[in-house]
């Protein structure tokens, strides 16, 4: 940036990090230059040289003559010590043109370096436009934060760790504007939605009752703006995007312009040209600023933009709820909406797809609740209301579309309660309408297409790509549950083609909502789970956490995943490191769905990191699956399978096996095939023999090479063949499931010989390096790819995992965020590593192990 060049363009937009960027840049410098900073404003417009006023003030009168004169003395000025003067310039197109004219002069003189920061080319002054159209000013990006990111970027603001949701939240909330950011923080810490808990921060859930700060930037965002401006952006706030055509016919799409150029607003690539709010925050600002003020006339207008006013109010509140967490008010407001009739068939007629959008908000959030019951009876309440409405009305595309989307929601609601075997059944058994589709839409595929995996071929046809997708998305799911895995997962294949194909040809956003893609994700993530392909499950989990859909409830749900995994694979500091604090989140928003998996994790990871007393006191108030009436799925799974490895570290592997083997008759009883292998393989791995002969008796046909391989792994137990376990174990491997092949409590690895104990450990360490490369691992690996030195051998397990830690460069404050202990911990067990090793320090500790490298060579 100070070379040769004249300088750089920032282009970013507000709070998107451009001084942030700068000033990295600026640090990564040597000998660090001299830098003045400078802004356009409208009272510096207005003058002749205004923004170089208090330069010029520094320079004699008689040296002002003329411009040439000008010039010559601002470049002595800036340039007195030998070397270029940065200089920045923020809003240049609030400048006068003399004085953009003087700064391209010096920049195109090598007198300055010229860093210009601005959201689009069309804001530089012509002068300084025509310098980066030469090549001498370069041009720099600057990409808003992405999640992980953010979490950084919080993580220096609170001085401490933070959650998952926390950080999706409020990055969804201000679309990672830095500015925005920076002062919600401070005053979510100080009206206690940000809590430390537990060392970590988390957010709870309810009203954000920011303070005056927050609301004096809405304030700022609606200077100069006319009163029709500010009253469609307050209806935007209370009634949630509207199509354009009704801004049209409303007389109202008049403001859309000025809006849209003051990044207020944003309309959507939909053919109706959906308008939005841009940041969700300022929509929440403005939505309590709209109800205080008691605006008579919000309803009316909201009447002129809606079908149905009422509905569309609540479907904004609700959703604005559900972003923050928030599943109990969230029931509550729909609750109330229901009781004054707005799940009566009337209400379908008028706006049938913004009452399915409130009914899926009420079920999703009572699933989370645990509150399964009372979710299926609102399922079946709104069928009916539905069939009535459709009854009187039979050429409505949209009452068909919401009807559809009902059933989804009923196969959904099944697989909720157990029920795979009813999916099917469900999603094609009632009639659809004789209604004709949309011409997009004539040619919409069934939802099967392979009937010799479904049992016959569907004729349903989906009102919209959208439907179709989800309804292919449940139905693999149920098979992945059941006896079909195989067939699951071509769907999915199926499923990634479509969408990928929609995105490459740029008509994704018009054929289906980021809420429809992040909930076919979702689904298509749970079948990757049951089927057993941990490694492709991986992937899809860290697209959602990495904010592919920015929706804070799957970000988190990503993150989850991605530690669930990473503890069943026998990474347990790293599962510590993301499963903590969500640990610690769920807790604070009460979500029953994830909690005891994440519980269970925990305190499996906690036992293996020898920290018993810990882990025995969370298992104990964490209700296992046994104990429970809920279905089994794989994370309910998932918990036991944790809970029961628990057991097996701090009573005996005998009692947890025989957990496991009560879990596979459970499954069984319950209709899934595929949960009762994975019970039975994880009861073999922990020595109940007489699992072997019942995986060897399933049969496996078409439940795909997972299954195959717990069958070889059965078959090689039986007949102690070491050759066919070790390559059964490596094929695992392959597939993601690790946790066959660690060496805790394994009765499997037990069998085999020192050749082939190496060989998966070796294939282990693989499969863990190419994972951590892919999602950014601290590179530790290279260590488990050869033999432990022999001094760790003097060490606890938990020592040689700081030791290890501290040799790859990690610091304390990084040894603790991942292993979800204190500093204090941390500094602790270093403290016994350096003394039973009797080196001082780091550097002593990491030359020890560089001596070992020589002494030692690699077998």
């Amino acid at each position: 940036m100070v070379g040769t060049s004249a300088g750089a363009v920032l282009i970013g937009a507000a709070g998107s990090g451009r001084r942030a960027a700068f000033d990295e840049a600026l640090e990564g410098l040597q000998q660090a230059p001299p830098v003045i900073h400078l802004a356009g404003s409208k009272y510096a417009a207005r003058m002749r040289h205004g923004v170089l006023s208090f330069m010029l003030a520094q320079v004699e009168e008689g040296m002002l003559g003329t411009r040439h004169e000008l010039v010559h003395a601002l470049a002595e000025l800036l340039g007195s010590e030998g070397r270029r003067t940065v200089v920045t310039l923020g809003s240049p197109d609030l400048i006068d043109a003399d004085s953009a004219a003087v700064l391209a002069q010096l920049a195109a003189m090598n007198k300055i370096c010229l860093v210009v920061a601005c959201e689009r080319l069309g804001q530089l002054p012509a002068d300084i436009l025509a310098l980066h159209r030469s090549g001498r000013l370069a041009l720099v990006a600057i990409p808003k934060m992405d999640v992980k990111q953010t979490r950084l970027y919080l993580e220096k603001e609170l001085g401490g760790p933070v959650s998952m949701f926390a950080t999706a939240a409020l990055w969804h909330l201000t679309q990672s504007n830095r500015d925005l950011l920076h002062q919600l923080v401070r005053e979510l810490v100080a009206n206690e939605k940000l809590v430390r808990q537990g060392g970590y921060w988390v957010f709870v859930p309810g009203a954000l009752n920011v303070g005056p700060a927050m609301r004096a930037h809405v304030s700022r965002a609606l200077t100069g703006l006319e009163p029709r401006q500010r009253e469609l952006l307050g209806l935007l706030a209370c009634g949630g995007p509207v199509d354009m055509d009704r801004l049209y016919r409303a007389g109202m799409a008049d403001s859309i312009g000025v809006l849209r150029t003051r990044d207020l607003i944003q309309v959507g690539e939909k053919p109706k040209g959906e308008v939005r709010i841009k940041i969700p925050l300022v929509a929440h600002l403005l939505r309590d600023r709209v109800q205080e003020d008691q605006q008579e006339n919000v309803e009316s207008m909201l009447s002129q933009l809606h079908a149905d006013s009422q509905a569309a109010t609540v479907v904004t509140e609700v959703n604005a709820m559900l972003e923050l967490g928030n599943f109990e008010a969230s029931v509550a407001v729909i609750e109330e909406f229901a009781a004054h009739g707005g799940y009566a068939a009337e209400s379908w007629v008028r706006d049938p797809l913004r009452q399915m959008s409130i009914l899926k908000a009420e079920v999703e959030a009572l699933i989370l609740l645990g509150r399964n019951g009372r979710a299926g009876s609102t399922i079946s309440r709104a069928s009916e209301a539905i069939s009535t409405a459709v009854a009187g009305v039979t050429d409505d595309t949209r009452l068909l579309e919401a009807r559809q989307m009902v059933r989804i929601m009923r196969a959904r609601m099944a697989l909720v309660d157990g029920r795979p075997a009813a999916v099917e059944e469900l999603l094609h058994t009632e009639p659809a309408p004789q209604v004709a589709l949309p011409e997009s839409n004539r040619d919409s595929k069934p939802v099967v297409e392979d009937s010799s995996s479904a049992g016959g071929p569907s004729t349903t046809l989906w009102a919209s790509e959208a439907l179709h997708l989800r309804a292919m998305a449940v139905q693999a799911e149920a098979w992945a549950v059941s006896t079909q895995p195989e067939a699951a997962l071509r769907v999915v294949n199926h499923i990634r083609s479509d969408i990928e194909g929609l995105r490459n040809t740029g008509v994704l956003d018009q054929v289906m909502s980021a809420t429809d893609c992040s909930d076919i994700e979702t689904s298509m993530l749970r079948v990757e789970l049951l089927a057993g392909r941990w490694r492709e499950c991986a992937h899809t989990a860290r697209r959602l956490a990495e904010g592919e859909y920015e929706n804070p409830r799957a970000i988190a749900l990503g993150e989850t995943v991605l530690g669930i995994l990473a503890s069943l694979s026998g990474g347990s500091d790293m599962a510590l490191g993301s499963l903590w604090p969500t640990f610690h989140q769920l807790s604070a928003i009460t979500e029953s769905g994830q909690q005891t998996v994440v519980e269970a994790a925990v305190a499996f990871c906690l036992a293996d990191q020898e920290r018993g007393s810990e882990a025995l006191e969370l298992l104990s108030r964490t209700q296992t699956v046994l104990e429970r009436t809920s279905p089994m799925n794989f994370f309910t799974w998932a918990s036991e399978v944790m809970a029961s490895m628990t057991v097996a570290i701090l009573d005996t592997p005998e009692s947890a096996a025989s957990r496991l083997d009560v879990m596979a008759g459970r499954a069984l009883r319950g209709g899934s095939r595929v949960l009762e292998m994975n019970s039975l393989a994880m009861a073999l791995r922990m020595g109940r023999a007489d699992a072997a002969p019942r995986l060897v008796a399933m049969d496996t046909q078409g439940q795909g090479p997972v299954s195959d391989c717990f069958v070889k792994l059965a078959r090689s137990v039986l007949t102690s063949d070491t050759g066919m376990l070790a390559q059964a174990l490596e094929e695992l491997i392959g597939y993601g499931q690790t946790i066959y092949a660690v060496e805790y409590n394994n009765s499997l690895l037990a069998m085999l010989g020192h050749k082939e104990r190496r060989r998966i450990g070796a294939a282990v360490a693989r499969a863990n390096h190419t994972e951590e490369s892919e999602s950014g691992g601290e590179g530790e690996l290279a260590h488990r790819d050869r033999e432990e030195p022999v001094w760790m051998r003097e060490l606890t397990k938990r020592e040689a995992q700081i030791a290890r830690r501290v040799i790859v460069g990690m610091s304390n404050a990084a040894i603790a965020r991942l292993s979800g202990v204190s500093v204090r911990t941390v500094e602790g067990h270093l403290y016994q590593v350096y003394s039973k090793l009797q080196v001082r320090n780091r550097q002593e500790l990491a030359d020890l192990d560089g001596a070992d490298r020589i002494v030692v060579p690699t077998q």
